[in-house]
């Protein structure tokens, strides 16, 4: 099929990516005139794995274009239209639906009768549907391709998905979206577009619910001198919990579960419903994050430590996102001249290039779990130092 992609973040990129894989013809296109750049000479403009090995794969190459201009783009025999830009917050907690509105006013004119128009930014259809009114679009001809691509992890959740979600009021338009994943074998669900949205949604609100549950009672286990593996791991074999998104942390971030909570929530005040559980996920991630700041504090004073050195600086593991990094916080929270943060990818927060820079007392932190070579890099820097102490909060 031919395909037009419209954003080149996360979403879009591993999707149009993903698909020109499959074989599927993509034409990307972008605001960003520097991404554009960076993509059409092949180099990533942001930090995932095996980016740059689909930017450079010889299939992927003889199918794309990458184009910062809607005037460039090809548009006759257009199958799909892939509208992946973001739809931040705002700060009333509501969606920011302004990035939707453009590319509206942009495409409404340039689809032929025959394209299906696919979103796969996330936004409940009520808010779509103020979008639409400004447009000459239908909700009709619209389908919601929900994403769940994680960080760090996103072409083997793109190519090895839990499930693929398709909501639409047009059975046609439904299984034409369906047939860009034809090379994937995954289960399928068809269903409306609220439903579809919703799915994405409250899986978002789940999952950090989930992990403050977890990080709370880490909490508890360390308060009275349990074994936190072992407690952790004897909860998630029960098969009714698992294992999965059951890591402790000093918090967690990024683009996707502070916003969509945030979201859900709004949605539920303006249907006035009272909904504790789901309200209460995001102020128990500040407070964790706070307990966690004091937690350090503890064992800093205790034990006459002089710095305190953060490992890991993005929201976790393989990926280069600061959004709503837990480390940014924990640093401003505990930020009294001796914070520091090493990472191998950014040079801020009063960043150290090593760790052997540092006189000896150091309380050593280890955001989140590091990739063998950086871990082998660190092992060797601590090992000139004589007094410290070095954490990894989930063991």
């Amino acid at each position: 099929m031919n395909i037009v992609v419209i954003g080149v973040g996360y979403v879009g990129l591993i999707t149009g990516l993903g698909l020109s894989h499959l074989n599927h013809k993509v034409q990307f296109v972008d605001i960003d005139s520097e991404k554009i750049k960076k993509l059409n000479n092949k180099v990533p403009p942001f930090y995932e794995p095996k980016l740059d090995e689909y930017l450079n794969d010889e299939v992927v190459g003889k199918n794309v274009k990458f184009s910062d201009n809607y005037d460039e783009i090809f548009w006759d025999n257009v199958d799909v239209i892939m509208v992946c830009v973001q739809t931040p917050s705002l700060d009333t907690h509501e969606v920011d639906t302004s990035f939707l509105n453009k590319v509206f006013e942009e495409i409404q004119d340039r689809s032929n009768k025959d394209t299906v128009i696919c979103i796969k930014s996330t936004i409940h259809p009520e808010a779509l549907a103020d979008v639409i009114k400004s447009s000459k679009l239908s909700e009709e001809s619209l389908i919601f391709n929900p994403e769940f691509l994680r960080e760090g992890t996103a072409f083997s959740d793109f190519f090895n998905p839990d499930r693929i979600v398709i909501g639409s009021k047009d059975e046609l338009n439904a299984k034409k979206v369906y047939e860009l994943y034809s090379g994937i074998d995954s289960e399928v669900i068809f269903t409306d577009p609220v439903s579809s949205q919703l799915i994405k949604y409250l899986s978002n609100a789940y999952l950090p619910l989930r992990l403050s549950f977890v990080n709370e009672a880490s909490q508890i286990i360390k308060e009275l001198g349990g074994d936190l593996t072992q407690t952790l791991q004897g909860i998630g074999m029960d098969k009714r919990i698992g294992l999965e998104y059951f890591r402790p942390s000093p918090g967690w971030g990024g683009s996707c579960f502070p916003k969509d909570v945030a979201e859900v929530v709004s949605i539920s005040k303006s249907k006035e419903l009272d909904v504790p559980l789901i309200s209460s996920i995001l102020k128990s991630n500040n407070q964790h994050k706070s307990w966690f700041a004091k937690y350090l504090e503890k064992i800093k004073v205790e034990k006459n430590y002089i710095n305190i050195v953060l490992i890991g600086l993005a929201f976790k593991e393989n990926t280069d996102d600061l959004r709503h990094s837990p480390t940014i916080d924990l640093y401003n929270k505990l930020n009294n001249g001796n914070v520091f943060v090493y990472d191998e990818y950014f040079k801020s927060h009063e960043s150290i290039k090593f760790i052997s820079e540092l006189p000896n007392k150091s309380l050593i932190v280890e955001m989140y779990p590091l990739d063998k070579k950086f871990q082998t890099k660190i092992e060797k820097e601590i090992g000139n130092l004589n007094e410290y102490e070095y954490i990894k909060f989930w063991e």
